[in-house]
């Protein structure tokens, strides 16, 4: 029996409840209190989410089968806690951390709690549509050797490990396998945040998901493509090189002490659905999105990046008059179809096996008809977006993908370094005290400790004058190191 039909036995029991939660399941507990009913904490016969030996213990093991796993972990804490506990646990092998420079804000977090020091290696950018691809295996090989270059013995020089995001945000995917085996061939750890890839590996159309391919440790994001809730995760670890009792005791420090059971319960299902459903449900969704493709090849101005996952969808305006943020908030306000994000010159829709059919019929509607609203446009109508003032938007600054700006402090100086607000226009040659990056996705434009160059402040500034949020950034002025400290 799973958690959740457990949780449906229980309620329907006459246990009256003298422990927590606080709405002792009392039908009287408001709007929620039918969800109440499932909503328990760790009672006789329901486990420990931090030393599982029951119930939880079956479902992480029915987890670890599906993605063939060694240990896997569920998280309530979301990915975050996941790529928190996976650094840390590979801090004790080192304090160099080689990360792909498009790595989560968590990510960084992590390096700044164990005081590592980072090294980055750059994406490729995908040509023609600005979106940042895959890591080379080579480039992480010339960031080892420079690394073992500078040390006395040729060992892994303190390198903690490697960590790479596959897929990306927008759905760029990097070859892990060989990554994994060049990194391996080192004596280096691998972790993979594949948050955006749990559906990885159910599909023989959809790539391999990070554990098959030989990732030590691997994190994976329920919630973003599996029909599990909001803030529910994976962690897994595989092989001799990640250290079980240390990621444990790291799990257990970043995960909550009083872990949701209806959280654990979506993961148990979530889990269950795709081994049973997931290959049949995926291969409808691909149907759907090829014929999706079909019929938008022949429009004259949106277009789809055809190198991304088949979970993603990225909708291209490059090349044409409209912005991306013109098409998502017009796709939002006048068709009522909310995207997942919007970026200089394409928008993104996240695809998952729950997609229906209405809701791709919907979109190339609303597609065909912007597109031909554009053409008419440019044939001297009068269209809709035009009598908005909505076109001709400003184009946003893409150069903020291959940004390398020089670190003159490690994260951990800065970030914990006296520091003081100053004007965007005062800001050149500064040291940031912070993480300035647009969210979603979260990806740093700068980092603490890195010197913020007359580069980086403009493409920031263009972020923020075309509509853009940009987070680290209030009232137009940045926090800097104060260096008068």
């Amino acid at each position: 029996m799973g958690l959740f039909e457990s949780l449906k036995k229980y309620s329907g029991e006459d246990f009256y409840p003298f422990h927590m939660p606080g709405h002792k399941r009392n039908p009287e507990s408001g709007p929620f209190a039918e969800m109440y009913r499932l909503d328990i904490t760790e009672i006789d016969g329901f486990d420990n989410l931090h030393q599982p030996e029951l119930i939880i213990k079956d479902a992480q093991e029915r987890a670890a089968g599906l993605y063939y796993s060694e240990d896997t972990y569920f998280l309530v804490n979301g990915s975050t806690a996941g790529i928190l506990s996976a650094v840390s646990a590979a801090a004790g092998r080192g304090k160099k951390l080689i990360i792909a420079r498009n790595c989560h804000k968590a990510v960084y977090h992590a390096a700044f709690l164990n005081r590592m020091e980072l090294y980055y290696v750059y994406p490729q950018i995908v040509d023609g549509y600005e979106i940042a691809g895959a890591v080379l295996p080579e480039d992480i090989e010339c960031t080892i050797k420079e690394i073992l270059g500078r040390e006395e013995e040729k060992d892994t020089g303190g390198i903690a490990g490697v960590v790479i995001t596959s897929p990306t945000y927008d759905g760029m995917v990097s070859d892990v396998k060989k990554i994994s085996d060049l990194v391996h061939s080192y004596g280096i750890l691998l972790i993979v945040d594949q948050a955006h890839g749990a559906h990885f590996g159910l599909h023989p159309a959809y790539p391999q998901n990070a554990v098959r391919e030989g990732a030590d440790l691997v994190i994976h994001s329920l919630h973003k493509t599996l029909p599990a809730p909001t803030q529910t995760a994976l962690l897994h670890r595989n092989g001799k090189l990640a250290d079980k009792d240390l990621l444990e005791k790291y799990l257990r420090i970043y995960q909550s002490s009083s872990p949701s059971y209806l959280l654990m319960a979506g993961i148990d299902e979530a889990i269950a659905m795709a081994e049973k459903e997931g290959e049949q449900r995926l291969g409808k969704l691909l149907d759907l999105r090829n014929q999706f493709l079909k019929e938008i090849q022949g429009f004259s101005w949106i277009h789809i990046c055809p190198f991304t996952e088949p979970g993603k969808l990225v909708i291209s305006v490059k090349g044409c008059p409209v912005t991306g943020q013109i098409l998502y908030d017009t796709l939002r306000e006048k068709y009522h179809l909310q995207m997942e994000m919007a970026s200089g010159n394409y928008v993104l829709a996240i695809l998952s096996m729950m997609d229906r059919k209405e809701g791709f019929e919907r979109l190339l509607a609303a597609l065909r008809e912007i597109d031909g609203e554009i053409q008419r446009m440019y044939a001297g109508g009068l269209s809709d977006l035009q009598r908005q003032g909505r076109v001709f938007g400003r184009k946003m600054n893409m150069a903020g993908l291959q940004l390398r700006l020089k670190a003159d402090l490690n994260i951990w100086e800065a970030y914990t370094s006296p520091f003081e607000e100053v004007a965007m226009g005062q800001a050149a040659g500064r040291i940031s005290a912070g993480f300035i990056n647009l969210y979603p996705p979260g990806i740093p434009l700068a980092a603490p400790g890195e010197v913020l160059d007359e580069q980086v402040i403009s493409i920031i500034s263009d972020y923020l004058d075309c509509g853009y949020h940009v987070q680290g950034i209030c009232e137009n002025k940045i926090k800097v190191v104060d260096t008068c400290q």
